[in-house]
């Protein structure tokens, strides 16, 4: 064979094996890329020693006032908002018809008086003459019975003058502290009964409290008698150290429990129904991270059913989904428990972005983060 059909030959099966070297399958495996997160380191939770949650400001006596007796309201100058000292008179009932009974009672008293002067001066005469033996023993016990009754008849009449005058200062609705008035229940005109509510008050002399509730897994570290602090986002933040006084044995909803602190000192401008932003102080044992761990708000991702988790980077760089509970939450942050422990790392934002299992790197860190 020639040179030149050699060198043919040579060319031909080059091009076949480069035309079978191209149509071979491409058997390489294909690597997921991973997805940058920011993510955040878990930190120990007995470091941090303050919660912070939300309460209502509340009177700490309410009280309603009406009348002892019943009557149409002649005055009722006082409304809602208006302040009042102890002594004023806040309310008043038409007193024509208890006056005009007090004045029969007064009557009856005097007439009760002259029959009792009566009946006395006859047992007297009566006495002296059964020493004498001119009335017998049955004419003495009769003057006595006399007089007994007298005396009750007269006693009976006391008693209702007394009750009628007391009725007729009772037309006047006294005030018994100084305070304010929160609700008028009834208008001038109106016919009201015995105890019908007529206005609802706050009073002055015992303050303010704070109504607010606590995560079951605070309970155990709150100590009645303990100082926080409060204070009154509409008031711009005015504050005042407050006293727990209350903690309550049965659960709200969701396993929330009441509690009630006593403001310490009065804040200006303060009214029932404000809203409080309470700074817990906890009784933690050092070391106890049971209470849970602060974790960015922005960590917390929640399933269908509104249960709540954070996804975990493990040391291969792989989403894991942990369940946890959360124990305080506010603006910022979040307290949550679960299986986490300090120094792992659980994607910061974005959880929306990312799934269980997927694969992802750290923000700012190479890939040697993970050996």
């Amino acid at each position: 064979m020639s040179v030149v059909d050699r060198s043919s030959v040579r060319i031909l099966m080059t091009g076949f094996l480069l035309l079978l070297g191209g149509c071979s399958p491409d058997t390489s495996p294909q690597q997921e890329t991973p997805t940058i997160v920011a993510s955040y380191q878990i930190q120990a939770g007995n470091g941090d020693t303050t919660t912070h949650l939300s309460g209502r400001i509340k009177a700490a006596e309410n009280t309603t006032l009406g009348f002892e007796i019943p009557g149409e309201i002649a005055q009722l100058s006082v409304k809602a908002g208006d302040k009042f000292a102890a002594g004023d008179v806040l309310a008043t009932l038409d007193d024509e018809r208890y006056q005009l009974v007090a004045q029969q009672r007064q009557a009856e008293l005097r007439e009760a008086a002259a029959v009792l002067t009566e009946k006395r001066q006859d047992y007297q005469r009566q006495s002296q003459l059964a020493q004498k033996g001119y009335v017998s023993a049955t004419g003495l016990d009769a003057a006595r019975a006399a007089l007994d009754s007298a005396e009750s008849r007269h006693a009976a009449s006391i008693a209702a003058s007394h009750l009628a005058q007391r009725d007729l200062k009772q037309t006047s609705l006294i005030a018994p502290f100084d305070g304010s008035i929160t609700q008028r229940q009834a208008e001038p005109s109106e016919q009201v009964s015995a105890g019908q509510p007529i206005l609802q008050t706050i009073s002055d002399r015992e303050g303010f409290e704070v109504e607010a509730s606590v995560p079951e897994a605070l309970v155990k570290t709150l100590v009645i008698g303990s100082h926080h602090q409060v204070s009154i986002p509409a008031l711009g933040g005015a504050a005042s150290s407050a006293t727990l006084t209350h903690l309550g044995t049965q659960p709200l909803s969701s396993n929330d429990y009441p509690l009630l602190l006593k403001l310490e000192s009065p804040i200006e401008g303060l009214r029932s129904g404000m809203t409080a932003r309470i700074e817990i102080l906890l009784n933690m044992p050092a070391g106890d991270d049971t209470q849970g761990f602060p974790i960015p708000l922005t960590a917390l991702a929640y399933a269908s059913d509104r249960s709540a988790y954070v996804l975990r980077i493990d040391e291969q760089g792989q989403l894991q989904r942990v369940a946890v509970e959360v124990v305080d939450i506010n603006d910022a942050r979040a307290k949550v428990r679960g299986e986490l422990t300090p120094g792992q790392r659980i994607v910061a934002r974005g959880t929306e972005f990312v799934r269980p299992g997927q694969a992802v790197s750290l923000l700012g860190e190479g890939p040697e983060r993970y050996n």
